[in-house]
């Protein structure tokens, strides 16, 4: 016979202990539960309040897409494209219909392509035409405001980020259509013979990374957390998850300079006219949904042109040039012979749920199939948290890249779009002497903190090369573009998983190594233009840098000098090289403004200084920046002063394969319904913990 022996003192002992140990559970997730609903609820109840525009830090801010917008007026729109050669002139027409029987006031905020020019705003009342003026900012809003509140009609234009803008029109009378128009100067993507023209046409929800709140009260620190919760306003906008809002019609002139090869859409179904050597394209349905970004490609048949191109525009007395540069004898650059050490980065963030994701996994894929034994890689995977595949390079031999791509083809989307950790973590390996450092980047770019992360890469970078890969139908175009070229890498922008393989495997084969390096340009007499960006980036493959410039007195040549092959280049622009075209002078400004503002996050100037140095450039050139707005006011008083003023803001679709269920919430948190639900749980679970502990205690006494 088998006899166990136990103490009943140390048994009563360990089940007093254990009822301990539960109650005091219990009590934590009652304070849990109570304080998640007071927070939650108070919360709320603060988003409630009618002059609330956002309600605390947003993680990812957007308002309740459920909400009914019944006082907002209804937004249909055209864009007109004329593109000429590289240079690219837009219009859109923005209409607002009240259909209500009252008064109102409607805002929207959309994109245009980056590094756009805004330089004009005009509103149409009936038969009156109201041009905008370009003012300082804060001086632009006071006189929208007082407008407003006379009861006269005005537009205000701001712009929140380089790629978009935001648009109030105040005192739109019952059942009245109001036109909005606003211009700008643009440019075209050349990469040898091939060209591409995007025109966003939504603008997709973005996530802005949480801060610590600790010691909010030392001055520094409220002034930071006021402009982060003035960025916040800025990024929330209401989301229509039936992307039925905002029709758009959209039609483009193109004039090549040449020949056309081809002419294609990889995001849209176009219909095209041609007369000699310029193209009509619209939208094969006319108006559609602006729910994903249009893209437009053209092929030129063979080119003999040089390695630069010039557009030219004289304007009071100065000359200002567009060059386009491209590497010359592009198709005979050699095989590179010096390794490669990648990370490659992927964002497996919330936004990325779908068609963004596939279309990452593919491109990824195909790169890994591009690497060399000789190359050494490691893989990076984030969204609120990040993964490494291996923890540091590996040779690129077969078992490590099955490895990784059975690592990719599992990947799941989840969480926020938490940038910063795994891009410095990756620009921290150092990699090994001889080989080539590179970082490649996949993600749709959907952030709100990005000059944050320029200044991360910018402090980072070492002797790394940061390239990325745009993806989705609605990618941040800036972002892409600008965390490239502060990361002395090159961007692409891939529009569909249809693509993904063929677009990487050509991007991937062109950043081997840059073509040429070491860029600088004169005139004939040895002047060195004033040129933005002041260092010209080094070229790949047969990518074309656009570089705006402004001379005086200029003897009408241009003279590229550079490094290819490790050996010294010249190329000479004359007068047969050059194209008259408008709107250089505005690029210039463009690029002008954006070199100031690189100085300012910096710190090589003062936001002050920032400030006034963008005024003395967009005032007289009528250009819409972070510092500077356009308000159009109609004199007559219309609203009468009786009569109230409804408001609300026009929805911005969900962009094309974006799954608001991925993206809905903050990350790292639940919402308040969540933030119940596990108050709920906590206390199911304690409960379920009493019992056990009764059983067992029951079971012990038999």
């Amino acid at each position: 016979m088998q006899v166990t022996t136990f103490s009943y003192q140390t048994r009563h002992y360990r089940a007093h202990r254990d009822r301990k140990v539960v109650r005091g559970a219990v009590l934590l997730c009652v304070a849990v539960f109570v304080l998640s609903g007071f927070l939650a609820l108070s919360g709320r109840a603060r988003a409630e309040l009618p002059d609330t525009r956002y309600d605390g830090l947003f993680l990812r801010p957007m308002n309740d897409p459920d909400a009914a917008m019944t006082s907002a007026p209804r937004l249909t729109q055209t864009v007109n494209v004329d593109i000429s050669g590289i240079v690219a002139r837009g219009r859109v027409e923005q209409v607002f219909t009240n259909d209500k029987e009252s008064w109102v006031e409607g805002s929207y905020r959309f994109p245009l392509p980056e590094g756009a020019a805004v330089d004009k705003l005009q509103i149409k009342i009936g038969d009156r035409v109201v041009e905008g003026a370009i003012k300082e900012r804060e001086q632009a809003k006071k006189d929208y405001e007082a407008a407003r509140e006379a009861g006269q009609t005005a537009a205000l234009l701001d712009e929140d980020r380089p790629n978009m803008f935001s648009l109030a029109l105040t005192n739109i009378a019952p059942n009245e259509a109001i036109t909005v128009t606003l211009e700008y100067q643009s440019t075209v993507v050349r990469d040898g013979d091939d060209f591409e023209y995007r025109m966003p046409l939504v603008v997709a929800p973005r996530y802005l990374p949480d801060e610590p709140l600790a010691s909010v009260d030392h001055p520094s620190m409220r002034a930071a957390l006021a402009k982060r919760l003035e960025n916040a306003a800025r990024l929330n906008f209401p989301i229509d998850p039936t992307r039925g809002s905002n029709p758009t019609e959209l039609e483009i002139d193109l004039d090549a300079g040449a020949d056309l090869a081809t002419l294609e859409s990889p995001s849209h179904d176009l219909v095209v006219s041609r007369d000699g050597r310029k193209y009509r394209i619209g939208l094969r349905m006319g108006m559609e949904s602006a729910d994903r970004d249009m893209v437009l490609r053209w092929r030129t048949e063979r080119s003999e042109e040089t390695g630069m191109t010039l557009f030219h525009e004289n304007r009071d007395g100065t000359d200002y040039l567009l060059a386009s540069i491209q590497p010359p004898e592009a198709d005979t650059i050699k095989e590179l012979s010096q390794p490669r050490d990648v990370t490659f980065v992927i964002d497996i963030s919330g936004s990325m749920h779908g068609d963004s994701l596939d279309a990452a996994k593919r491109a990824l894929i195909g790169a890994l199939g591009g690497l060399k034994p000789t190359d050494r890689f490691d893989v990076i995977a984030f969204s609120d948290q990040y993964y490494r595949l291996f923890g540091e390079s590996r040779p690129a031999n077969e078992t490590s890249v099955e490895t990784a791509v059975r690592f990719v083809g599992s990947l799941e989307s989840e969480g926020g779009t938490e940038m910063a950790d795994p891009l410095k973590a990756a620009l921290a390996e150092k990699g090994v002497e001889g080989w080539l450092r590179q970082i490649v980047f996949l993600t749709d770019g959907l952030v709100g903190n990005e000059a944050d992360l320029f200044r991360m890469i910018e402090a980072n970078l070492g002797h790394a090369r940061v390239f990325t890969v745009g993806l989705g139908s609605a990618p941040n175009g800036w972002f892409m573009r600008k965390a490239a070229e502060v990361g002395a890498g090159q961007s692409v922008m891939i529009a569909n998983g249809k693509e993904a393989e063929r677009r990487m495997a050509e991007f991937y084969h062109e950043i081997e190594t840059p073509v040429a390096v070491d860029l600088r340009l004169t005139d004939g007499a040895g002047r060195l233009p004033e040129t933005y960006p002041t260092r010209i980036p080094d070229l790949y493959g047969a990518r074309a840098v656009m570089v705006p410039m402004a001379m005086e007195k200029w003897d009408g040549t241009l003279t590229l000098k550079g490094t290819m092959d490790g050996k010294p280049f010249t190329v000479t622009a004359g007068p047969e090289d050059i194209h008259e075209a408008g709107g250089i002078a505005k690029l210039w400004a463009e690029g002008k403004v954006e070199s100031i503002l690189d100085d300012m996050r910096r710190g090589v100037l003062s936001e002050d200084e920032a400030r006034m140095a963008v005024l003395d450039v967009a005032l007289p050139n009528s250009l819409a920046t972070r510092f500077t707005s356009f308000v159009a006011i109609d004199k007559p008083v219309r609203r009468p002063s009786d009569a109230d003023l409804g408001g609300g803001a026009v929805p911005s679709n969900l962009p094309d394969g974006m799954s608001l269920a991925a993206i809905r919430g903050p990350a790292g948190a639940a919402g308040w319904p969540g933030m119940l639900l596990i108050g709920f749980v906590l206390i199911g679970g304690s409960v379920g913990l009493i019992f056990l502990s009764r059983h067992s205690t029951m079971r012990t006494r038999r």
